[in-house]
């Protein structure tokens, strides 16, 4: 079955580079098509959101963010059916 991901952003942005972070994932995701595994998009949100600043945890129907300083989560994206 094939997934629509959407972004919940859960905390603010702390800075302008942040934010448009979080800006260009929330295009992008407006922009993908339906997948069948989250897990295929995780490698563009790695490359949006780098380590060491940022840790990103997946699963086939979730992708999360978490700034490495902060343990509260700042987005995830849930697929939707």
């Amino acid at each position: 079955m094939l997934e629509t991901p959407r972004l919940r952003q859960e905390q603010p942005a702390t800075d302008p580079d942040e934010a448009a972070r979080l800006t260009a994932l929330a295009q992008l995701i407006n922009t993908t098509a339906p997948l069948p595994d989250l897990r295929d998009l995780a490698p563009a949100v790695r490359d949006a959101f780098p380590a060491p600043a940022y840790s990103i945890g997946c699963g086939s129907s979730h992708i999360w963010i978490l700034r490495t300083t902060d343990q509260t989560r700042l987005a995830i994206i849930i697929s939707h059916q």
